[in-house]
């Protein structure tokens, strides 16, 4: 009978441990962050990613006005240990701004490579700017124009226009202007207001006919 009662408890509480993520994710996109990291907790020391996950989300937005980084690091990292992708492109942020944690660029690199092979184009943006910066490293133009081109293919507004101005500068690849106004435009019409202001800005140098081949390409290239 003993057996029977243990094997049953072993049964409900991964069972438990989802009602109160779910439970969390309920009070956390109403707004109610107390309660959510209340529901959250016990979820997150048993290992559960989503819940460890939203632990960092809920720290980092702060209870009442209050935030707490270091909290907030250390539940990404738990989460980021245990292959969530989204948690691995945040302490991988954290690490290259020192949020949280000690700034440690080589940390950066290890966590944003991890979500960055896993097709997160957040974090392909954040390991471009690293190489583009040469931030613990010697730059690299031709490694951040290759991770921005993954992030802006997929439609990430912010990588589009970096790439739109590698192309403009020929950082990483060649100059060539078509290319640069089409990413500029594709950023700008996802409401990236760099990318709408490099569009002005490059259109000035470009004849009507790079400009109608740039309006073409841009119509092919993809969107969130």
């Amino acid at each position: 009978m003993l057996r029977l009662y243990i094997s049953a408890l072993l049964f409900l509480a991964p069972l438990q441990s989802l009602a109160d993520t779910s439970l969390g994710l309920e009070a956390y996109n109403n707004g109610d962050l107390e309660t959510a990291l209340s529901e959250f907790r016990q979820p997150a020391k048993q290992g559960d990613t989503t819940a460890q996950l939203y632990m960092g989300h809920t720290y980092r937005e702060g209870i009442n006005g209050e935030l707490s980084y270091k909290q907030s690091a250390y539940w990404y990292l738990e989460a980021a240990k245990q292959g969530n992708v989204e948690a691995q492109s945040f302490i991988g942020l954290y690490y290259t701004d020192g949020i949280g944690v000690n700034q440690d660029f080589d940390l950066a690199v290890h966590w944003l490579k991890k979500a960055a092979n896993s097709n997160d184009p957040a974090a392909q943006n954040s390991l471009a700017a690293i190489f583009k910066n040469g931030l613990g490293r010697e730059v690299n133009y031709e490694k951040a124009a290759l991770w921005y081109k993954k992030a802006a293919m997929q439609g990430h507004p912010i990588a589009q226009r970096n790439l739109g101005r590698f192309y403009e500068r020929g950082r990483g690849v060649q100059i060539d202007f078509v290319q640069a106004y089409a990413w500029y435009k594709v950023a700008s019409v996802q409401g990236n207001t760099y990318g709408t202001q490099s569009l002005r800005q490059i259109s000035a140098k470009m004849s009507s006919k790079e400009v109608l081949a740039g309006e073409d390409l841009a119509k092919t290239l993809p969107r969130r």
